[in-house]
């Protein structure tokens, strides 16, 4: 893989209350597969919440699927909400469902809309209404690979971008630095 940073500068631009950037088919792959990655991880792919109140009520109290908290990217995605484990577990008891099933949400309108490029052939349009979810999801993804990578300061950073050219992480750390230029872009076209 080459470093995708070389031409995304600063693609996003407001066009109305929309944002909007111009992909080539490798960007929008590249993105697709790894929020498909963390999807997965999060067990994503449920079906559709249920419409009766009490049968949603029921799965946002345990019966989705349980995140396997013994993966540091999920307890990164997924932190606990306090220090005492007592008080963590009944936390994650209540919250764990809606806020796993909200990430899939996230996720799931950033693949529709990459997906709506027809690979780059068109350009990228994030609606307003959709520009939290695409933070959202792309800081997920960046964080995920932080994780992966061991990245936990600035140092670590630094650190991993002396490695030498052949060491298989120096891809993933220009993948890291790639997804921090597309969410600053993302970020600037918002409020600029």
């Amino acid at each position: 893989m080459g470093h995708p940073g070389a031409r995304f500068v600063i693609p996003f631009v407001r066009e109305g209350d929309d944002l909007v950037a111009e992909l080539d088919d490798f960007e929008v792959a590249l993105i697709a597969s790894l929020v498909s990655q963390v999807v997965e991880l999060v067990g994503g792919g449920t079906p559709d919440a249920p419409s009766d109140p009490f049968d949603r009520w029921a799965r946002e109290m345990g019966a989705g699927p349980r995140l396997d908290r013994s993966d540091p990217v999920v307890a990164r995605l997924f932190p606990d909400a306090y220090a005492d484990e007592t008080a963590a577990a009944e936390h994650r008891r209540f919250s764990e469902e809606a806020l796993r099933c909200a990430r899939v949400a996230d996720s799931d309108v950033v693949l529709a809309g990459l997906d709506a490029t027809r690979e780059g052939a068109e350009p990228l349009v994030v609606h307003a209404d959709d520009v939290e979810a695409w933070l959202k999801t792309l800081n997920g993804v960046r964080l995920s690979l932080a994780v992966r990578l061991g990245i936990d300061s600035e140092d670590d950073h630094a650190e991993l971008e002396r490695l030498p050219a052949r060491d298989p992480r120096t891809q993933l750390v220009a993948l890291y630095d790639w997804l921090g230029l597309v969410l600053e872009s993302l970020i600037e076209a918002l409020h600029g």
